[in-house]
């Protein structure tokens, strides 16, 4: 059987309230699996709070449906930051979080990795002392831990940064979140080469295993001097232009767009699990690329 890449949604989107299958979060994979996509990140984004009985669903209907899963840790995990007391906090969700890999039979768990209080290398530094606190139970558990990168220039989680926390913790990968990497980088993901430059300086520094962990983030934002103001929809114009029949206005919409990216994946015979974080329209943004993607690779 021909390997792929796998696409989906982070949360639910509007659709799946709006469908027959809403009365339980539970059911998403069953939704997912009719619509046409295979991933899932579940968004523990205020919590690991999730009830046994629903990771139970979670579980037996990804198995079911052939859905891959994982984790989206909280978001006021902070590792880099002096306040011991949010360290602890932080080692505490993460570890929380493993616990519910276990149940839900998968082995990521996506997070922000944080601000910077001080200078960049003093918290990448502090970053990596509170990593090591979980790497014991990372490896133990056989888990995986993916830093993600960050949309704020002044958020700890450039590409730079992601690299330094895998190079020196084991079972941590790359979450390459692209729209946010385009965003803090002043728009820098336009063509195909754009994308092939960021999995090759991931396959230089961290080696080729690595590079096939990655996990990706992947829709169009909008971004000024300081990085990621918000996210878009792929189909979303630029300034409220008016689309005009017959034209793809590809220069009016907002980046990065899925068509380069697709075809550097393809390109070097990458196949990872590809998230759709676009605004309201996580479904139709991964059902998009996935017809794209297909198109390239269909023998």
């Amino acid at each position: 059987m021909q390997q792929l890449a796998r696409f989906g949604v982070a949360g639910n989107p509007p659709h799946f309230w709006e469908s027959k299958y809403s009365k339980e979060r539970a059911n998403s994979p069953e939704w997912l699996d009719s619509i046409g996509l295979d991933a899932l990140e579940i968004q523990c984004t205020y919590g690991i709070r999730m009830p046994d009985e629903r990771a139970k669903m979670f579980l037996e209907n990804s198995k079911k449906y052939n859905i891959a899963l994982s984790i989206h840790a909280p978001y006021y995990i902070n590792i880099g930051v002096e306040n011991q007391k949010t360290l602890d906090n932080s080692v505490s969700e993460i570890q929380k979080a493993i616990v519910l890999c276990k149940k839900l039979d998968t082995k990521k768990i996506i997070f922000h990795p944080g601000g910077i209080p001080k200078s960049r290398e003093e918290s990448c530094n502090k970053a990596i002392k509170t990593l090591k606190r979980v790497e014991a139970d990372l490896i133990s558990n056989d888990v995986y831990l993916y830093p993600e990168i960050g949309g704020k220039c002044g958020q700890l989680g450039s590409l730079e940064d992601i690299i330094f926390f895998c190079k020196n913790v084991k079972n941590v990968y790359p979450c390459l979140d692209l729209a946010h990497l385009h965003a803090r980088t002043n728009g820098t993901l336009y063509t195909k080469q754009d994308f092939l430059n960021v999995f090759k300086k991931v396959e230089n520094e961290l080696g080729n295993d690595a590079l096939h962990k990655i996990h990706i983030h992947m829709y169009p934002v909008d971004f000024g001097t300081g990085g990621e103001k918000a996210h878009k929809a792929f189909d979303d114009l630029k300034d409220n232009t008016q689309l005009i029949l017959g034209s793809d206005h590809t220069e009016e919409r907002y980046t990065p767009r899925y068509e380069p990216f697709i075809e550097a994946i393809t390109e070097m015979k990458l196949y990872p699990t590809i998230i759709c974080e676009a605004k309201d329209s996580q479904d139709v943004g991964a059902l998009a690329m996935k017809k794209y993607y297909k198109g390239l690779n269909h023998n």
